[in-house]
């Protein structure tokens, strides 16, 4: 029982490394932004350039941690996740900073199928669900902190030190790594085919895709660059089907491809998720930029959230044996789905009390959904392949995200501007090119509202700048929200038509 203490501890401090990078990061973009003049096009890739390699690998590092031992693999990864921490924070450009998360993403890829493959081999078959929800525990704690840490550290050190702060975290996990988990020689002669091809196509293809979705705005659906780029997007995830099919061991074996209730659970996670990004991307910014508040106070202001999706994913298990996975992936869409309609008319400056209820119920619903898509689909696939599975069912969860964020920010990006040329068009006011910088500056976080003085209009023209500015913003923000209320109900449709009842998941399994 002691050893297993050590274990766990270090499972612990592996995902908690993990989960407040995820979490933090988000308050260090308005640094990065006004430190490396960088747009928000551009700060978007310090997301997701760690989402993609995170995303993308995720499945070789499933497969690697089965065949060559997932203790190997964790420490590994966990190094390479240290090593990139430390780096990054000395980078001494945007590009310099998005190349080290890159990095970061390729250790988190090699080290969370692992750790998870070590806690379920940690606890056998009969308490995986304990196990996966220490994890996802953990890392919900890790989200809740993460905001606060970040806002804390920018506000009171440096953005560096969001990263810096990895450092300590993954060598103390890497120290009870070693201290307790005995070696586990994987399989042995089995070392993995890994699906280069395969991986090259989906990467390639998401990143031209997403490309596309940032840039059409500025370059017109019309220009070369944006047909260029939909067109490789299109020919490289064509193609990814049928590389897939050919392949000796595919990124996702063609029984999980082929099963309706598989893609259901990947579809599932993969819209829940985007809540996630856009509670921390847009509220925290608007916070800071609207309302006055500092980056640890922006920080405070999700935490309710977080903490709600804490506990939920902490207690995933004894909630999936009372309610079983099918009625708790159930509940927790329509409890994203109320959440996500209403917080499109409570905007994040509502008064404190509907605006956090709100809150509560989409951690709820986003925390009911995350572990149970890893649980539900680890017990139909089967102990045996927890890394592989594990490692499929969070790439979709985190390349679906960075896409979705993509398409958010261009969704949010048109509506504000549309609603920002409404109204300075009711008040007779034409921009220069050097004035609308000067307004998407402040929408993209890189400027604050008092930063923004607009020459030769008079303040009657003008009216209420701040006001123009931040209805726009909530007019973006409220469209975003309801786009994301109508995927989770698709994907509500999709678990009440495909996922069955737990009974027959104990037929196939038997």
């Amino acid at each position: 029982m002691s050893k297993n203490i050590f274990i766990y501890a270090a499972i612990v401090m592996g995902a908690l490394a993990i989960a407040l990078d995820f979490a933090s990061v988000d308050l260090a973009l308005p640094a990065l932004e006004r430190q490396f003049a960088l747009d928000l096009q551009s700060v978007q890739w310090v997301i997701n350039g760690y989402v993609l390699a995170f995303a993308v690998l995720m499945v070789m590092g499933g497969k690697m941690a089965d065949a060559y031992g997932r203790r190997k693999v964790f420490l590994i990864g966990m190094g390479i996740f240290a090593v990139a921490s430390l780096l990054g924070g000395m980078a001494w450009s945007g590009n310099a900073v998005i190349a080290f998360r890159v990095l970061q993403g390729v250790g988190a890829a090699l080290l969370w199928p692992a750790m998870i493959g070590m806690a379920c081999a940690a606890v056998g078959d009969s308490r995986q669900a304990f196990a996966l929800g220490l994890i996802f525990g953990t890392c919900s704690l890790g989200n809740a902190a993460g905001p606060v840490v970040g806002g804390a550290l920018t506000q009171w050190f440096s953005w560096r030190w969001v990263l810096w702060v990895n450092v300590p975290m993954a060598l103390l996990a890497m120290l009870l790594t070693l201290r307790s988990v005995p070696r586990d020689p994987g399989r042995k002669g089995d070392a993995p085919q890994n699906d280069y091809a395969g991986m090259g196509a989906l990467t390639g293809g998401l990143v031209a895709l997403m490309m596309v979705v940032y840039q059409v705005q500025s370059w017109g659906w019309a220009s070369a660059k944006t047909l260029g780029l939909l067109a490789l997007a299109a020919v490289l995830l064509g193609a990814f089907p049928f590389i897939e099919k050919r392949a000796r061991e595919p990124i996702v074996p063609l029984d999980l491809m082929r099963s309706r209730e598989f893609q259901t659970l990947c579809l599932s996670v993969m819209v829940i998720c985007q809540l996630f990004f856009i509670v921390l991307l847009y509220y925290t910014q608007y916070a800071m930029k609207f309302l006055g508040d500092d980056p640890m106070r922006a920080g405070f202001r999700v935490v309710v959230f977080m903490l709600s999706y804490g506990v939920v994913s902490y207690f995933g298990g004894p909630l999936s044996r009372m309610f079983g996975t099918r009625r708790l992936l159930v509940i927790g869409l329509i409890s994203a789905t109320v959440a996500s309609v209403l917080l499109g008319v409570v905007g994040p400056g509502a008064a404190w009390l509907p605006f956090h209820a709100l809150m509560v119920l989409l951690g709820i619903g986003v925390g009911a959904v995350i572990p149970t898509v890893s649980a539900r689909a680890i017990a139909t696939a089967g102990t045996e392949k927890a890394g592989l599975v594990s490692g499929i069912t969070f790439m979709c969860q985190l390349a679906g995200s960075a896409f979705m964020l993509a398409v958010n920010t261009a969704i949010f990006t048109a509506v504000s501007a549309l609603r920002l040329d409404q109204a300075f068009a009711r008040e007779g006011v034409t921009l220069t090119a050097a004035e609308e910088a000067a307004v998407g500056n402040v929408m993209a976080g890189a400027q604050n509202v008092p930063q923004l003085h607009l020459q030769n209009h008079t303040a009657a023209q003008l009216g209420d700048l701040a006001g123009i500015v931040s209805q726009a913003y909530l007019d973006g923000l409220q469209v975003v929200m309801w786009f994301s209320a109508v995927l989770v109900v698709l994907a509500l449709a999709l678990v009440l038509r495909f996922v069955p009842g737990e009974k027959v998941v104990e037929q196939f399994r038997s």
